[in-house]
């Protein structure tokens, strides 16, 4: 059974006051990935992204685009 998924934002265009972006995370050294819940803009994400990061340098953070 196949879907279809829409993007919450432009996937070309990446403004800070974009809305529908998450955190997504993997560890460096372990095959585990996931994501924070919560909608946010790209601004935010980043923001949160690079706090987060500093905070575990175990993992790794970025903002992802959120897919309905």
């Amino acid at each position: 059974m196949t879907g279809t998924f829409t993007n919450k934002a432009d996937p070309l265009l990446r403004r800070s006051d974009d809305k529908g972006y998450r955190i997504g995370w993997k560890y460096k050294y372990k095959f585990e990935r996931g994501y924070l819940d919560g909608e946010m803009t790209y601004g935010e994400a980043k923001k949160k992204a690079a706090e987060l990061q500093a905070k575990e340098p175990e993992k790794v953070f970025w903002p992802e685009m959120i897919m309905e």
